[in-house]
Order: structure tokens, then sequence, then C-alpha cells
């Protein structure tokens, strides 16, 4: 992966570095753009500054050589422009005349020169009308080197008459070449004192910036970031400090929110997947004991058919073949066994119907639930002792044929139950519909029992017994609900919806 890449990438994912170059690169452009101004501003109040001690300078040099002009000592002259020549600041001092030769000059170095006006270091001001010439230029010469250029025209005053023609406004012209290298030197010193002073701004600021931040923000938001990370591998208990009110905080208290409603959201989810573990255990149950019961009940049905409906038969036709013989020799004797078939037949007929009720009773389908209850609960309850009373209210109309088999079913369930296990003298049977609801009940005055105990193990045949008669409710889009306590007897309350199609 090319290195720019990898920067690119690592800045990519670096919170700290982001910050630092947020702060790195504004500062280093305002800091720099500051700089800039300033330096030009400095670099312009030394050039005025030389610009106006070249002048004195220049003044004081002409006045020095107006004095001894004047006083015709022309030793005394080159004596001044040699003490003057000894600073090396000044590169060139020339007194010139009014032709541009050099006339004196410190130590007569090029005095009778002629300088020429087309010299590229004298185009910054020959280039220009006479009026509008500058008194001092900056001029860069053939070896790179920059120096301040001041030209001070020496004007014909009254007392120089004497030997100039009067005639003349200009008798010679004063050229002194300051060098700017100290200038420079001393600009450059700046410039870079000024560009450490902003590298060591920038440095100091960088890390007294990142040291706040870094305490105040960047390590909040990791502790954020590690705690999401945990929280997202599983460890819903993690919550952040809420030590500020200020955006983290307030992200660390969504946080935290967030975390006790899923956490709260687990608890419950993992309640409702063991309630439905619970119930799937209770089902599979319910499922094997219905399995159970119908094998049961098939093995019965088989025994009855051939221990008591098969000999009774087999009894039948023996005696059928005695009357046979009896009927021409003893007609006395074979009107008695016929007699004793008729009365087997009756008995036989008897333990048919009670095998077909025990199936599935016929008066249900002929004449409805009530009556097919009715008749159930006599025949159930009165080997037991139990009397029983059956209420219905507005069974003008037959209930569908599913609703009425579920009612009829869950009814025979309670009342297998109430035989059983509740020790009950009294039960009252209530059966009621309405417009839109079937309303029954199912009371007896027994020992009654600890519901939740068989809410919360349903595994016994009595809680089976509970859950198969909530199932086949549930099926009609209806509710069972058991209220009980131990002594105080058992009510089993019963709401199923009449489909809009059988109501009244």
């Amino acid at each position: 992966m090319p290195l720019s890449r990898l920067v690119l990438d690592f800045i990519h994912r670096s919170l700290r570095l982001k910050v630092t170059l947020g702060l790195v690169l504004p500062l280093v452009g305002i800091l720099g753009i500051f700089t800039a101004i300033e330096y030009a501003r400095h670099r312009e109040v030394m050039f005025n500054t030389l610009s106006f001690l070249a002048s004195q300078t220049s003044r004081v040099i002409e006045n020095g050589i107006q004095h001894e002009m004047l006083s015709q000592d022309t030793v005394g002259l080159q004596h001044m422009l040699d003490s003057i020549g000894e600073d090396k600041t000044l590169r060139i001092v020339y007194l010139l005349d009014t032709k541009g030769r050099v006339v004196f000059a410190p130590e007569a170095e090029g005095v009778g020169q002629q300088l020429d006006n087309h010299d590229p270091t004298c185009q910054p001001c020959h280039r220009l009308p006479a009026e509008v010439r500058p008194g001092s230029v900056v001029v860069t010469l053939p070896d790179g080197q920059r120096i301040f250029r001041s030209m001070n025209p020496i004007k014909n005053q009254l007392k120089c008459q004497g030997c100039h023609d009067p005639n003349e406004k200009l008798i010679g012209l004063l050229l002194t070449d300051i060098s700017m290298a100290p200038l420079e030197s001393t600009l450059d010193n700046d410039l870079l004192a000024n560009a450490l002073w902003w590298i060591g701004t920038i440095v100091t600021t960088v890390l007294v910036v990142n040291l706040a931040i870094s305490r105040m923000v960047i390590r909040r938001l990791e502790d954020v970031a590690q705690t999401l990370a945990q929280f997202g591998r599983g460890q819903l208990g993690l919550r952040l400090p809420l030590d500020s009110p200020d955006e983290i905080g307030q992200l660390g208290a969504a946080f935290n929110r967030m975390g006790q409603r899923i956490q709260s959201e687990e608890v419950e989810n993992r309640a409702l997947s063991e309630n439905l573990r619970h119930e799937a255990g209770q089902r599979y149950q319910l499922l094997k004991r219905l399995i159970t019961v119908q094998e049961e009940e098939r093995k019965r049905v088989a025994r009855d058919l051939h221990d008591d409906l098969g000999q009774d038969l087999a009894g039948l036709a023996v005696n059928v073949e005695v009357a046979e013989r009896l009927i021409e020799e003893q007609p006395r004797q074979a009107r008695a066994q016929l007699q004793r078939i008729r009365a087997l037949l009756a008995e036989t007929t008897n333990r048919a119907y009670d095998i077909i009720l025990s199936l599935r009773p016929s008066a249900l389908d002929d004449l409805g639930l009530v009556p097919a209850l009715r008749s159930h609960a006599e025949r159930v309850l009165k080997d037991a002792a139990i009397q029983v009373e059956i209420e219905a209210q507005n069974f003008s109309r037959r209930l569908p044929p599913e609703i009425e088999t579920a009612l009829f079913r869950t009814y025979q369930e309670a009342l297998n139950n109430v035989v059983r296990h509740s020790g009950a003298k009294r039960v009252h049977l209530k059966l009621a519909t309405g417009d839109r609801l079937f309303e029954g009940e199912i009371a007896d005055d027994g020992r009654g029992f600890d519901v939740h105990d068989f809410q919360s193990n349903g595994n016994s045949a009595r809680g089976l017994g509970l859950l198969g008669m909530q199932e086949r409710v549930a099926q009609c889009g209806g509710t069972l609900k058991v209220i009980s306590q131990v002594g105080t007897g058992t009510q089993i309350q019963i709401s199923v919806p009449i489909p809009e199609t059988h109501r009244e």
C-alpha cells in the first residue's frame, strides 16, 4: 500500500490526529498570514527609516561639502570624504559635476569616471521624467547585492555664485550607495525569529490543546467507544459515568437509557423465552397424554366390545340354538328361553349404548349442547353422589358444531376433575349466550387447590387436564379462567365469542 494511502488511512482512523490537524492547519495559515503582513510592514518601516537616514546622511555630507567648497579647501574636502568612506555601509559617495563626471570620492577612487545614465542600475530613476524621479531608490547590482541609492542635487546658491555661473540651477550631484545587507540581515533575522516564535507557539498550542481536549473530550469519547464495544459483545450491564451535562454527557445519558431499556427487554425476552419453553413442554406433555388417552380409550372400547358385547352376543347365539332345539319338543321351555334371549338383548343394547355415549353422545348432534351436557352430568355424577344444578339461558339457537364440541369436551373434563379430585357435594353448571358471546361456568364446593402450583408445574394429570381445557377454548378464540384456593372450592369461567353468522 502506498505511503500516502497509509497516511490518509491513519488520519481517517485517528480522531486525535484529526483534532490536531484541525488546530494546526488554521493556526499555520493564520500565523503565516500575520507573519507575512508583519514582515512586509516591518520591511516598509525599515525602508522608510533607511530612506530618512540616507537623506539625513546625504544632507550632512552635502553641508560638509558645501562648507569645504566655500572655503576652497579641496584637501579638507577629500579628507572628509575619506573619513566618510571608512564606513563600509557606504559603498559609494560620489560628488558629480553637472555632466555626470566623478569629481570627488573617498580615497579618490573613481575620480574622473563618467557615469552613464543608460546603465541598468540607473534606469529605475532615469527612465522616469525628471519631475517625478524619486530621491532614493533600491537598486540590485549585477552581483545580486541590493543597495539603497540616494541622489541629492546641489543647488547653486548665492554664496556659490562666486565660482559658478549664476544661470546654473545646479552645480553638482551627491550620489550615495548604502548597502542593504545589514538591513536585509536584520529582516531575515526578524523573519527567522518570527518563524521560530510561531512554530513554538503552534507546538505549544497543539500540546496544550491536545492535553486539554484529550482530558475533556478524547478520553471521554474513548470511554464511550470502549463501552459501546463491550456492550456490543453482550455486556449489557455497562453504564457510562454522567460527570458533565455537555454533549458527551448527553450522549452518555442517552446510552444509559438505551442500555437500561435493552437490558429490561432482554430480561423480558428471556422470561418470554422461558415461558415459551415451559408452554412448549406443557403442550408436548398434553399431546403425549392425548395420544395415551386415545390409545387407552381404544383399548377400553376393544375390551368392552370383546369382553362384554362379544360374550353377550356369543351367549345370545347359544340361547338361540337351545331355543331352536326346544321349540318343537318343549314349547314351554322354548318360550322361557326366548324371554331370557330378550332380556340379554336389552342388556347388550344398553352396553352398546354406553360404549357409544362414551365415544360421543348422540344427543350433542341431535339435541344440542345443553341436553347432551345434562345427560352426561347426571350419568357421571350419579354414582359419585354429587348433586348437579344446570342453569341455561338464551339457548333458542344452536351454536356452531365446532364450538359445541369444544364446550362439551371442556365441561366433560371439568366434571371428570370434580369426580376425581374435588371431593365436592354440589356442582353448579351455567351456560348463557348473548348477542356476541357465550359465557359459561363450572363451580363446585370441593376442597379446591393452588392454581399457581398447577400453572408453574403442569405435568400432572390434573394440570394437563386444565391445559387441555384452555387449549380447546383458545382454539375457538375464547378464554378460560380458573379461580380456586385450598378449602374454598373451584370456579371455572369460560368466555367464547360467537361468530357473526350464528348470532341471533
